[in-house]
């Protein structure tokens, strides 16, 4: 693909930018003869392999251990916990035939697995001896949706899913505030996606939860995008399935839980949107499928063959290293692999002419900048960290900046459009986070066109009185508002 090809300013048109940008960099195609279910392709995967990998790492030095789940749910499980086959009802896909023959029992396919998990925690639980119990799954989760965007929304989309059992609340209520934390390490100190973690409102909560949590970035449109979860079930699962263990004293106590869903596939979008350019896609180091392309310069036969010699000596001392790296040996000429690389999202790009292979050396770009820094190839796999630190270091500081610069106090409603019209995030005083509140909530995101009530933002305290934007009741309680994927 030529530059003149991609060349989108993606705040001015972001649509446009965003379904340009995932189908010419490769991420996904759509064309597969099943609505709303996504080909995610090579480019995509790879990174994909990578980000669950970040995750599950942090997941385990916490105590989590891999499971690997069925992917259907009988119809009788849904049924054990009433509010939450009533708030997952319409989005369940179901399988009722085997061959030709009529299943007697519906099996659906997961939409998450809290009802498989804890049909299964009643024979794996028995004593406090086995508390805490910590497992996760990294999977495909399967919803009904009708409007789908590849990342962004789907009937089938990848995740990773824990489920947690304490013997005490306390403990339960330790791991929500570790879940914020290793999505944290993950997100923002690896992939540069600056967040807010807010405590949903009291109607928005995860059916069969006491609690949720929830992780939102901003999209360059400024719609939030929600790629994470984290839920206090109380005993809600626990009493459901039966799910008991016999304390110290020889007691029968029924435990609590907690489950951590990040959403790996919205990762990808928020990847994509947050950090690309007008140029294409830019990957933080950890997670690109191809940290470095090895570009040769080469202006005839003769030197061509000096050149790839050294170019494939370069790649050979930094896969040793560890680093993900390609040689563009195509027959395009340099600009073109410029640009191709360029909206691939590749990191660093390494271009290696006669002038390199006379010196030993080899001009690094980084991608955010497309800044040149000449390197001695002994020096090489070092400054390509320190290259790679400090593009994370740039992601983080753009994202960190568009996110916190678009929250702004929003007084009356009036002010509330007008933020949301502009693309940013609304702080107001709202009479209540809890059922009461659901009426104004309505009404704001109709007299807003979508703009809903995300909730209590994680950690910050209340300041002050004010009076609700919607009904006018006094309320030391202040709520985050903006439109949504």
């Amino acid at each position: 693909m030529k530059q003149r090809e991609f060349n989108l300013d993606k705040f001015a048109h972001f649509s446009e930018w965003y379904n340009t940008v995932i189908y010419a960099a490769e991420l996904a195609d759509v064309r597969y003869n099943v609505k709303g279910f996504v080909v995610n392709r090579p480019w995509s995967s790879m990174a994909f392999k990578k980000i669950y990998a970040l995750f599950e790492k942090e997941l385990e030095e916490d105590g989590h251990l891999p499971v690997i789940f069925p992917s259907v749910i009988p119809e009788e499980n849904f049924e054990k916990e009433k509010e939450h086959v009533e708030g997952f009802a319409p989005e369940v896909l179901w399988v009722t035939k085997a061959g030709k023959e009529e299943l007697k029992r519906p099996l659906a396919l997961r939409p998450t697995s809290e009802t498989a998990f804890y049909q299964m925690y009643q024979l794996w639980i028995s004593s406090f001896k086995d508390l805490p119990y910590k497992l996760y799954q990294s999977c495909s989760v399967y919803r009904n949706e009708s409007e789908t965007n590849p990342f962004l929304r789907g009937v089938e989309f990848l995740w990773i899913e824990t489920h947690n059992v304490y013997a005490t609340s306390e403990e339960a209520w330790e791991q929500t505030r570790k879940d914020g934390e290793i999505m944290r390490k993950v997100a923002f100190e690896s992939m540069g996606i600056e967040f807010l973690q807010f405590q949903r409102p009291k109607w928005d909560t995860f059916a069969g939860a006491e609690a949720t949590f929830a992780y939102d970035c901003l999209l360059p449109d400024g719609k939030a995008l929600q790629f994470g979860s984290t839920h206090y079930l109380g005993q809600h699962f626990t009493k459901a399935f039966e799910v008991s263990f016999l304390d110290a004293e020889g007691k029968r106590q029924v435990p609590y839980s907690t489950c951590f869903g990040p959403g790996i596939w919205r990762m990808m979008a928020a990847v994509a949107a947050v950090h690309g350019d007008s140029k294409g896609l830019i990957f933080p180091f950890d997670v690109a499928p191809i940290q470095v392309v090895i570009v040769p310069i080469m202006k005839g036969k003769e030197d061509g063959k000096d050149i790839l010699a050294y170019a494939n000596s370069v790649a050979e001392a930094l896969k040793e290293a560890g680093i993900k790296v390609r040689i563009d040996d195509s027959d395009k000429n340099p600009g073109f692999k410029y640009n191709y690389w360029e909206l691939k999202g590749v990191p660093l790009r390494a271009e290696v002419g006669a002038r390199e292979e006379k010196e030993k050396t080899v001009t690094l770009v980084r991608r955010t900048t497309r800044e040149k820094t000449t390197v001695k190839a002994a020096e090489l796999v070092q400054k390509i960290k320190e290259q790679a630190a400090v593009l994370l270091k740039e992601l983080q500081e753009r994202s960190s900046k568009w996110l916190l610069d678009r929250i702004r106090e929003g007084g009356d409603k009036e002010g509330v459009l007008r933020i949301l019209e502009e693309k940013g995030i609304a702080k107001a005083f709202f009479c209540s986070l809890e059922m009461e509140g659901k009426k104004c909530a309505d009404e704001l995101k109709e007299y807003t066109k979508g703009g809903k009530v995300r909730g209590k933002r994680v950690g910050e305290e209340s300041q002050g009185n004010g009076c609700c934007i919607m009904c006018g009741k006094t309320s030391s309680q202040q709520a985050y508002i903006a439109r949504q994927y």
